[in-house]
């Protein structure tokens, strides 16, 4: 078990040790409650835009499933007549200049493998022609994607904590099974905001199963089929059901993959590592000839070596219709009022 996993590991466990770090981590409460409060008196202003802006993040560190919900909320928009475009830090982005919008030529490497993964699903396979930004100051990404396209919402990938982006719509995705853990800030627990951040929040909306009955939204993410990483082809997932497959994953919570994968087929082993992880071929020489499965955003960073046998696990997110209708009304409904006040 790395560090990271051990970190983790404590975050999200009952250990009695928590309380020795307790009173330590009530320092760093206080300085991310100032920081708020600064922006809530505007001591310190933020930056607004021509057009509204509608952030999906989280207060935890790790995934919550940020990605699919964002995928899954712009064909949705698109159903509907509105046109969005996303913007967000490219963690891991190694372009020479800021801001960059994403284009075909671009590799994991180069734009982050959350930026490339969207633009493939969203441009390359689904033909929606979103425009996706980066840059690590998020309010200079959404300029740079309000002047240069034609969009009714700009929405950022992550940046809950991003104050000096103003925002007109919040959305919060939480892990419904492994919740808030510890409850402590960072670094003492997974915590970037106290719990009661979520009494601020628009939407807050549970991923999965929710333990302690949180007052909030649900969503579930539901595996559709395997994806061939070498030829695209993609493959039913009942015609795996019997298969024994290897599942690799370096995702914030490859314990939710590791599951869904479990659903559709037979997982012989599980090697679980690092958020973000750089993968080379080497990772991979453990399985042999055996068919490997990952997530998506694993396989945009394993395109240029893949073997054969490596697949990826293509999900799909279900909003269910209260949180559908009531997303839209008030998207439209920010929409709309951004255009009056033009």
């Amino acid at each position: 078990m790395n560090i990271n996993h051990s970190i983790e590991k404590f975050w999200y466990s009952n250990s009695k040790f928590v309380w020795i770090f307790w009173p330590v981590s009530l320092i760093f409460l206080l300085m991310v409650k100032i920081k708020r409060a600064l922006y809530q008196l505007k001591w310190i202003s933020s930056n607004r835009f021509k057009k509204p802006v509608l952030v999906v993040g989280n207060i935890t560190l790790g995934g919550t499933g940020k990605t699919p919900f964002i995928n899954q909320l712009i064909r949705l928009l698109a159903e509907n007549g509105i046109k969005a475009g996303i913007v967000s830090r490219g963690y891991h982005s190694k372009i020479n200049s800021y801001p960059h919008q994403v284009v075909a030529d671009n590799t994991a490497s180069q734009v982050g493998d959350e930026a490339f993964m969207q633009y493939a699903d969203l441009n390359v396979r689904s033909a929606l022609n979103i425009p996706i930004v980066i840059d690590p100051v998020r309010s200079q990404a959404v300029d740079y994607l309000i002047k240069k396209s034609d969009v009714d919402l700009v929405i950022s990938d992550d940046g809950m904590q991003h104050y000096k982006m103003d925002r007109d719509i919040e959305v919060l995705l939480f892990d419904g099974e492994r919740q808030f853990g510890n409850q402590l800030i960072l670094p003492f627990g997974p915590l970037r905001e106290p719990v009661s951040r979520l009494k601020t929040i628009d939407f807050v909306i549970q991923n999965g199963l929710n333990k302690n009955n949180i007052s909030a939204y649900s969503v579930h993410l539901k595996a559709s089929k395997l994806v061939h990483l070498k030829t695209g082809k993609e493959i039913s997932t009942n015609d795996f059901s019997k298969n024994k497959v290897n599942a690799i994953a370096g995702i914030g919570n490859p314990g939710r993959f590791f599951k869904s994968l479990e659903q559709v087929c037979i997982v012989k082993n599980k090697t679980a590592l690092a958020d973000h992880y750089v993968f080379t071929l080497e990772d991979f020489k453990q399985f042999n000839d055996e068919v490997v499965v990952m997530t998506e955003k694993d396989a945009s960073k394993c395109y240029s070596f893949a073997a054969d046998n490596w697949y990826y696990l293509k999900v799909e997110m279900d909003f269910g219709k209260k949180l559908t209708n009531q997303l839209l009304e008030s998207i439209k409904k920010v929409v709309n009022t951004k255009l009056m006040t033009q």
